[in-house]
């Protein structure tokens, strides 16, 4: 209900601007939104079931975003000068929250290796289409750095005259595994997988991975590691 009355506000708010003819046919799409949660009408809100109860910004919401989504309509016409007023900034919070994860101690490369070392390489044969490329690698805590303007794993295929990334761990086809192989000694591994999907170059390829480790005493600090090259058929 909630839905239908936004649309039939906002049908009638573009049609009297002249945005759109009074045949327009107007679709509202909700994607799920954690922030917004449930919008319900005030009447299912008076009686406080589940979707009225769980419209967390009480119950005059609906009418806020019918109220804030018509103010933008004028903003859809041809030549419109100016943009719509961003409003008050949010207030900060991120000061204000609080973590139940515990705190990264320290990480530690077992004897003999390096943070970003290979333990397990790729195999020496040719891969095929369908196959799945794994490398194993002397790993650290992902929580010393998100990387979430960036990545954790790349890989590459060798162009000629460089290495050029075809795949990060922002696509399906790549796993990204951390695990954590003796808490009280801070080690860890890392296993980066690749299945190759049809379509894909044949060529010479590698993987590479991306990580920060945190001493027991010091600041956090980047290292990288590489696969060896692989052919791909």
């Amino acid at each position: 209900m909630a839905g239908r009355r936004l649309r039939e506000a906002l049908r009638a708010k573009l049609i009297s601007q002249g945005v759109l003819g009074p045949d327009a046919y107007v679709v509202v799409a909700g994607p799920a939104n954690t922030y917004g949660h449930y919008i319900a009408t005030r009447e299912e809100y008076g009686v406080q079931r589940y979707e009225g109860a769980s419209t967390i910004y009480g119950q005059f919401t609906l009418e806020a975003y019918i109220d804030k989504y018509s103010s933008l309509v004028p903003y859809l016409r041809d030549n419109v000068v100016g943009t719509p007023d961003p409003g008050p900034a949010p207030q900060e919070q991120i000061s204000k929250a609080i973590s139940l994860q515990k705190p990264i101690v320290f990480d530690a490369a077992p004897s003999g290796t390096r943070f970003g070392g290979v333990l397990q390489d790729v195999k020496s044969t040719p891969y095929n289409v369908g196959d799945t490329v794994s490398v194993l690698f002397v790993g650290a805590n992902p929580r010393n750095n998100l990387r979430l303007e960036g990545t954790f794993l790349t890989v590459e295929r060798d162009t000629g005259d460089q290495w050029k990334v075809v795949r990060s761990d922002s696509h399906p086809s790549t796993v990204f595994r951390w695990n954590r192989t003796n808490t009280i000694l801070g080690t860890s591994t890392v296993k980066i997988s690749w299945t190759i999907e049809n379509g894909t170059d044949a060529g010479t390829y590698r993987v590479n991975y991306f990580g920060d480790h945190k001493p027991l005493i010091g600041s956090i600090t980047a290292f990288s590691g590489v696969s060896s090259s692989f052919t791909v058929k």
